[in-house]
């Protein structure tokens, strides 16, 4: 389950041709799928740097760094490292750095995976608000077990800048976000892009051919939970 992939100073051995930075929750579990299937390989995400362990230490310097004031920002020597095998991102911890990213990779194209904010709340709330607001909770428990408690929190703490994620503060960090990263990208390299509009859009931007099989759709709310379960049971039986 757990793969101990050293990423430090190695050379980046594939180009980064997109970056996906709308929030979790935004449709980013289905872009990673479709990415993938247009040929950008590896798509990182945040569900698979939560099986990297060497990974998450590295995000976590570049996240204390930028946000706490702990060491030394990443610039795109290290960006290069930790990322080097990557052709796309998407989800956290990437869209901490959607600046920085956008800075280091100038020829990436930039899709805004995106949602009524109504909507993206309702589906938050029900997934990784559930362990944010739990700290002894089920989930909470799960993920102390297996390591990666102390790292999703300081990640989400960056994200809205408080432990305390209420409906009010997600929502404005939400569209703030959002604006942040339109006045960052120029329109010719921005694609705002839900999920719901299919292949049709998404490739007419990247400049791709359209699949013939049917647009991803996965990591709805109830599939969130049960992976996290399943995570977890896995890690469990490991140990």
């Amino acid at each position: 389950m757990y793969h101990y992939i050293e990423r430090r100073n190695k050379p980046r051995t594939v180009p980064m041709q997109v970056l996906v930075l709308g929030f979790s929750r935004t449709g980013t579990s289905s872009t990673r799928i479709a990415l993938e299937k247009l040929g950008y390989n590896e798509t990182n995400h945040g569900f698979t740097v939560a099986t990297r362990p060497l990974e998450m230490e590295m995000w976590t310097e570049a996240i204390n760094a930028k946000f706490f004031g702990k060491g030394k920002p990443y610039g795109r020597a290290e960006w290069d490292q930790l990322l080097g095998h990557c052709m796309a991102v998407t989800d956290m911890p990437h869209l901490l750095f959607a600046e920085e990213l956008i800075a280091a990779y100038p020829e990436a194209k930039v899709v805004l995976t995106t949602r009524d904010v109504d909507r993206w709340w309702k589906s938050f709330k029900d997934t990784v608000g559930v362990v944010l607001a739990s700290p002894e909770g089920e989930f909470s428990a799960l993920l102390e077990s297996s390591g990666d408690r102390e790292f999703w929190f300081l990640a989400f703490n960056a994200m809205f800048g408080t432990d305390n994620v209420t409906e009010e503060v997600a929502k404005k960090r939400y569209i703030e976000y959002y604006e942040e990263v339109r006045s960052l990208v120029p329109k010719e390299r921005l694609l705002e892009y839900r999920v719901g509009e299919g292949w049709e859009t998404l490739c007419t931007f990247l400049e791709k051919d359209v699949p013939a099989e049917p647009f991803p759709n996965v990591n709805d709310t109830q599939a969130f939970l049960e992976l996290l379960k399943q995570r977890m049971r896995d890690y469990q039986m490991g140990n």
